[in-house]
């Protein structure tokens, strides 16, 4: 007898190994009123070269900053979330001088939908017009870099993968981004003393710009047009019940090509090639 429970005993652990992980179904869904405060930093380089010129001119850059996210508003398919940047400093180094500055504050209000991606940006105010217009091409969105590891649509095993597409929207005027993105669901682990989903996300998307359809000062719009591919990899940490991302690394990357008229009637090109070095931290 004793000997049967040992071996019925085996046999249930041993299916229980077996057995497929349990499903999850991902979603974002915040309680609204919540805020949660986080710190995020880039590090990274930046290779320019023109057409004409001699040696590339080589950028390095770094940033810290502050940031908190609150759930303003909900419906049945999407959240109100309102980020506010709370400051911090970005330095840059070139031909072996540095220069620090102090990161304007402001606010950005997006809607994002249950599978966290952003479906509408409702306002965006970072230091005013002429701050707005100087910030690169979808820099609005960020730091939501998390909105880049959309849920599938429905339940996930842990080692499984899906794909997707994201239209990321960049504001009036800017340029289409549509990022084509793998993602994959590492583990459902312990993390901070939080239950989290170990996600991690590839992603890469062509940028077209036309500058004719920038507004500049004095009401008339540029000339010639910028083409960029966006990639990058991340590693995140979501805490599932309480839709909070918790920790993110990773890189982002971008290759920019900018034709534009020469003043002897002749095209110039530009090319430029930027690695990021990104990571969010949630603020204790």
């Amino acid at each position: 007898m004793k000997r049967r429970c040992v071996l019925v005993l085996a046999a249930g652990l041993l299916a229980a190994v077996c057995l497929p992980a349990h499903a999850i179904v991902l979603r974002y869904a915040p309680k609204v009123g919540e805020v949660t405060k986080h710190k995020a930093s880039m590090a990274g380089r930046m290779e320019t070269e023109m057409a004409g010129m001699g040696s590339a001119m080589r950028v390095e850059m770094t940033m810290g900053m502050d940031y908190s996210e609150k759930a303003v508003s909900a419906t049945e398919e999407t959240t109100r979330v309102e980020t506010r940047l709370l400051g911090g400093s970005a330095t840059m180094k070139m031909n072996g001088e540095s220069h620090t500055e102090g990161l304007p504050t402001g606010r950005m209000v997006a809607e994002m939908d249950r599978r966290g991606r952003v479906v509408r940006v409702v306002e965006a105010d970072f230091g005013g017009e002429e701050m707005a217009q100087g910030m690169a091409p979808g820099s609005e969105a960020f730091p939501n870099w998390s909105q880049f590891a959309a849920f599938p649509e429905g339940d996930v095993e842990v080692d499984e993968s899906w794909t997707d597409e994201l239209e990321i929207p960049t504001g009036p005027g800017g340029p289409e981004l549509k990022l084509t993105f793998t993602s994959r669901l590492l583990a459902l682990t312990t993390f901070q003393d939080r239950k989290c989903a170990k996600l991690r996300s590839s992603f890469k998307g062509p940028m077209k710009f036309d500058m004719s359809d920038v507004n500049v000062p004095g009401g008339q719009g540029g000339e010639g047009s910028m083409e960029a591919t966006l990639q990058g990899d991340m590693l995140w940490y979501y805490d599932y019940e309480n839709s909070v991302y918790v920790y993110g690394e990773g890189s982002i990357g971008m290759d920019m090509t900018m034709s534009m008229p020469m003043p002897e009637g002749e095209s110039g090109s530009m090319t430029t090639k930027m690695v990021m070095n990104i990571k969010t931290t949630l603020a204790k």
